[in-house]
């Protein structure tokens, strides 16, 4: 039995519980598996173990070495596994007067089931339960399972407005657009920011990555050069948009710019919607 689960090289799902008598508790076995290692420099795998992560350390069952055809020999302060004339030390007496397994696990495995449903849930950017039974990850069976992060992370402002607002008639007229960034760990090209670009009449999004904030300047002068029936963008009140050059070429464009006034994202909403669903 061994409560290291990153010991493992695979491991299946097992329910059952066993007995601890140090603790005088019952244990909860969370799946069954093997380990391979070690052992006196012989390479070794350990077969049917049982993860019971409860368990405070590691034990090695000698009846079910014997179940193997092997026997296991007492001697001078040693087990000795014998079989066929061969034999080998497994343990030592140490100073608490147990007899310690020289077996040596892998330091870590590239397969590893977790018994926390709800650290899977985290380590795959807060997926969902059924993402990760797909993935073959352990999923929460509880109801009641609890992400305060999920939580905050989905909620949004109320409209300021509930009455009707008139969409744009025709594509590329109004676009809507937002600046993202910077987002760690950054591109293979070591670009960490991205502007998106959507249509107020079809929803259609763009999105340019970016080095720096200040290339905005030419995705929007190609953007108005390949949309030549653009007259309005609305953007939010951040410096990139309403002053300096980007500011300059829209008036020497004959574009609009409609700034939300700041610190009110609702009112750069449908940029804002963009990239919750692009995250």
């Amino acid at each position: 039995m061994y409560n290291k689960g990153e010991w493992f090289e695979e491991i299946k799902p097992f329910s059952g519980t066993v007995a601890y008598a140090s603790k005088n508790d019952i244990l909860k076995v969370e799946g069954i598996g093997t380990i391979p290692g070690t052992l006196n420099g012989r390479k070794i795998i350990l077969t049917d173990v049982l993860y019971v992560p409860e368990l405070n350390g590691q034990l090695i069952s000698v009846k079910n070495i014997q179940k193997t055809g092997y026997s296991v020999i007492f001697k001078y302060n040693v087990a000795v596994i014998e079989k066929n004339r061969e034999k080998f030390e497994f343990a030592i007496l140490n100073e608490k007067r147990q007899y310690a397994s020289q077996f040596v696990p892998p330091k870590a495995s590239t397969y590893f089931v977790n018994h926390s449903a709800e650290l899977w849930h985290r380590r795959m950017g807060h997926s969902s339960n059924k993402v990760l039974k797909e993935m073959g990850l352990p999923v929460s069976e509880s109801p009641s399972t609890f992400c305060e992060e999920c939580v905050i992370a989905k909620q949004s402002n109320s409209p300021m407005s509930k009455g009707p607002r008139s969409r744009e008639h025709m594509p590329m007229r109004v676009v809507h657009t937002d600046i993202c960034g910077p987002i760690d760990p950054p591109t293979r090209e070591g670009k960490k920011y991205f502007v998106t670009i959507v249509d107020d009449f079809s929803r259609f999004c763009e999105m340019h990555l970016l080095m720096h904030k200040s290339d905005i300047l030419e995705v929007f002068k190609l953007f108005i050069k390949q949309n030549p029936d653009l007259y309005k963008i609305r953007c939010d009140n951040a410096k990139e948009y309403v002053s300096g050059e980007l500011a300059r070429y829209y008036k020497k464009s004959g574009v609009i710019m409609d700034p939300a006034p700041p610190y009110s994202p609702p009112l750069n909403g449908v940029a804002e919607r963009e990239l919750t669903d692009i995250f």
